[in-house]
């Protein structure tokens, strides 16, 4: 019983006797546990230490056991040390885990401050693509503008997938249709869920924040968390609008008999959610003429209402890869909207 509470084994039998027993002589307690005297007086030395034994004035000495509620309060004040020391211990092994955690998230993640290291970064990724560039892009503009010619090699293949703001801006259309290459695809979204540039499959540059005085962003290398993000770029590239570019030298197939490239981009655009005004603004012409555009597009649809024509459009597959060519380009303007 009392070992818990750090007494010999001896000193816990000598005290179960005593405790037993009025009071007890040292010979008493010799005689009847069997211990040498010498043991005895050593074992009643360390009890009443420790206030578990008292003597009394008699001659010869005889040895009282302290009472029941004095261990019980021993014992209370042991369990309250053992749980102080389970909060300290507790703490400290949380202290362990998050430096462990650190030291193995210090190869995954790179915070990035700044708009100048934003830009840094955005530019060197680029330049050292070797096989894929994938973008989702929404505003801000940070750190790269549209007027800048940003170009991945020839042999990369490019994905970008544009939130329908971004391509509001003045200028827009005419940087994707200036750096359009033939190795890439560029859909519409009307809401993207982050900024990301991804290349090769291999690092990712996130923005943590867009509108702060200094923006920060976070390169990831690759992690589970690398792979969350590639798979959440392929769940967004299913669901967005494929963005059609006016492309006079293409080559006409089955849905050229139905739209001419201009239908189709227009019919894009109008897809992925700009307004007459935008449309209006990239085309060059008046909100008029768009519409009148669009009513023709109707007449050919056959249908009364832009619901109806984009779900015809659907049906007839009047955007899909073969009936036009994509806008392909990753270059200015997706290097402009990247972060």
């Amino acid at each position: 019983m009392l070992t818990a509470l750090g007494a010999t084994e001896t000193e816990d039998r000598v005290y179960c006797f005593v405790a037993t027993t009025v009071s007890a002589t040292c010979k008493e307690i010799n005689s009847t546990t069997g211990l040498s005297e010498d043991v005895v007086r050593g074992a009643l030395a360390g009890l009443r230490q420790r206030g578990l034994v008292s003597q009394t004035s008699d001659d010869p000495v005889r040895y009282v056991a302290s009472s029941p509620g004095t261990i019980e309060a021993m014992i209370s004040n042991r369990l309250r040390e053992l749980r102080e020391a389970q909060e300290v211990l507790d703490s400290i092994a949380d202290k362990r885990r998050a430096g462990q955690l650190s030291g193995q998230a210090a190869g995954v993640f790179e915070v990035v401050h700044g708009q100048q290291a934003l830009r840094h970064h955005a530019l060197h990724l680029l330049h050292t693509a070797q096989s894929e560039v994938l973008n989702m892009i929404k505003p801000p503009v940070i750190a790269v503008q549209s007027s800048e010619r940003v170009l991945p090699g020839n042999s990369v293949h490019n994905r970008a997938i544009f939130e329908t703001g971004a391509l509001e801006a003045p200028g827009a259309l005419d940087a994707i249709r200036a750096g359009m290459p033939s190795h890439g695809e560029v859909r519409v979204h009307s809401k993207l869920p982050v900024k990301m540039l991804a290349i090769d499959r291999c690092v990712a540059l996130v923005p943590l924040t867009q509108r702060d005085t200094t923006p920060v962003g976070v390169l990831i290398y690759q992690s589970a968390v690398l792979d969350g993000l590639l798979a959440l770029f392929e769940y967004v590239w299913d669901r967005a609008v494929m963005l059609h570019m006016v492309d006079p030298g293409g080559t006409s197939g089955a849905a050229d008999a139905a739209l001419s490239p201009e239908d189709r981009q227009l019919l894009s655009l109008l897809m992925a959610g700009l307004t007459d005004e935008a449309i209006a603004a990239h085309f060059r012409v008046s909100v008029r003429t768009v519409q009148r555009k669009v009513h023709a597009l109707m007449e050919v649809a056959n249908v009364r209402t832009r619901m109806q024509l984009a779900w015809e459009a659907a049906r007839q597959d009047w955007l899909s890869a073969a009936g036009g060519m994509p806008a392909a380009g990753l270059g200015p303007a997706i290097a402009a909207v990247q972060i």
